[in-house]
């Protein structure tokens, strides 16, 4: 579903509307007791947001999608606008949603009852004890930066991506190598040695190694290039295959360990 940072971009893109638009929007999908005031509006809003049930969040997302022209002439100067439609637009994008045709479309069927994965995946991160966990977040945070900038800078977004799983996938060698007699010899800097050396020690099958290496080929420059579909959706596609396998090499670590 929805994802945390979207939930921060709808609170932003909100606040730069008169307080009694949102209160009208919001209570018009059920949320009640609301009062806004201008000194603390994008707290109050924030607040309001990231309490907001999936089905309440997405039918307000629908109206702003729905009714973004009559929102943008209510904005006075325009750029704060088209920045701030940009960031929730780019930020739905990355949750599996695009905007056609004044509609919200939900391009990823498998995302509509499963939980955010990247905010899953930045959690158990934090959580795991790798050496490198924020030096990996923070790729993966520098990854979402690039896709939403305006404009966006898809190569940069799938980059980063793809930094982040040769960084987990380093540190996760790293700690099965540790525990090995005598130490293997394999150069931790190179992707191809670092698979084949989680494949010999049994930490990853055959098949596993070979999707791997299929991610971070597809999330290698010029790899992703579309036919047929938009480069922000490619890119998108790239990304979410790179969080995935970096869940996949987090979860199966620490299963075995």
């Amino acid at each position: 579903m929805i994802g945390s940072r979207t939930r921060h971009s709808l609170a932003q893109f909100l606040e730069i509307q008169e307080p009694a638009v949102s209160i009208v929007m919001l209570s018009k999908y059920g949320v009640q007791h609301l009062a806004l005031s201008r000194g603390h509006l994008l707290f109050e809003l924030l607040n309001i947001v990231r309490d907001l049930d999936d089905r309440t969040l997405m039918l307000v997302l629908a109206e702003i999608v729905a009714t973004q022209g009559d929102l943008q002439i209510r904005v006075s100067p325009k750029y704060r606008f088209k920045e701030r439609w940009h960031d929730l637009t780019q930020c739905m994008l990355l949750d599996g949603y695009a905007v056609q045709n004044a509609k919200l479309i939900q391009i990823d069927p498998s995302i509509e009852d499963a939980s955010p994965l990247e905010d899953d995946l930045v959690v158990a991160l934090q959580n795991s004890g790798v050496p490198r966990a924020t030096e990996i977040v923070a790729k993966i945070a520098d990854s979402a930066h690039a896709f939403r900038t305006l404009p966006p800078d898809y190569n940069a977004a799938l980059v980063n991506a793809r930094v982040a799983l040769e960084t987990l996938a380093a540190d996760v060698a790293a700690d099965v190598a540790a525990a090995l007699v005598p130490a293997p010899g394999y150069n931790p800097a190179k992707w191809g040695e670092v698979l084949t050396f989680l494949r010999n020690s049994g930490e990853i099958t055959q098949e596993e190694e070979r999707g791997l290496a299929g991610v971070f080929g597809f999330l290698s420059p010029g790899a992703h290039r579309p036919v047929g579909i938009p480069e922000d959706q490619m890119t998108r596609l790239g990304r979410s295959f790179a969080l995935n396998m970096c869940w996949f090499l987090l979860k199966n670590h620490l299963g075995q360990k």
